[in-house]
């Protein structure tokens, strides 16, 4: 199995954050991961990156375990995250946050520079505003660099906190074309995301998360987005 959590809890003192959580996740699929805000959505992206430690409970990838493993291992074995608000460095231009999303490879500088070079071929707006300090971009073109950021990393796991978040709706159709392009690619993807629809439109597999327990998985085929509504926010 490409990633697998078991029986995964996490405690903020004596509140149950992820209670005994368990999923698989298969390598080359798009995954929606849903719920209402406090479900524990964050919280389990933040224990597969390694930033919170489980109660109790496993996280395997690619067949190795990592919970309890640091931030840097987990992203050097390939997973790497889109934090929720983007999260550059707003003073740096984008040239230099793309930099700083290689930090943890040891390939060399030539490697790095043609990766980040073919990434600039990818998304022509970065390479038009290279030079450009990020905090001077539109929300569209930052989360863009945001997503470029991650994938410096060359990640086989790419998680993706809410990339939709306070965009316009063109916008957004614009970042749903570049998540399933990276994922025809290759990439494994995990996305949370508040904007159902289009949650459902982008994934292969989805997960809903109520009040720290799994309570749902199947494809989007199996409820619709009222149904998803009524489950989630209305208690039905």
């Amino acid at each position: 199995m490409f990633l697998m959590v078991r029986n995964l809890s996490i405690h903020f003192r004596k509140i149950e954050a992820l209670k005994d959580v368990s999923m698989e996740v298969p390598e080359g699929i798009i995954v929606a991961l849903l719920g209402a805000n406090g479900a524990g959505k964050s919280t389990l992206f933040k224990a597969i990156s390694g930033f919170l430690k489980p109660v109790s409970g496993s996280i395997w990838f690619r067949k190795g375990r990592i919970d309890g493993k640091l931030p840097d291992e987990i992203l050097r074995r390939g997973i790497s995250q889109v934090l929720e608000g983007k999260r550059l460095f707003r003073r740096q231009t984008v040239l230099e946050n793309l930099d700083m999303g290689a930090y943890s490879r040891h390939d060399g500088r030539k490697d790095i520079t043609k990766d980040r070079d073919e990434l600039l071929e990818r998304f022509p707006i970065l390479k038009e505003k290279a030079k450009v300090k990020s905090g001077l971009l539109s929300g569209g073109q930052q989360q863009i660099l945001a997503i470029a950021r991650s994938l410096m990393a060359k990640p086989k796991l790419l998680l993706m906190d809410e990339p939709a978040q306070g965009l316009a709706p063109l916008v957004i159709k614009e970042i749903a074309e570049t998540i399933k392009k990276l994922n025809e690619s290759g990439l494994t993807i995990m996305v949370i995301e508040h904007n159902v629809r289009l949650a459902l439109g982008l994934a292969d597999k989805v997960f809903i998360l109520d009040n720290g327990k799994l309570v749902f998985e199947g494809t989007p085929a199996s409820f619709s987005e009222d149904e998803y509504t009524q489950k989630v926010y209305l208690g039905g």
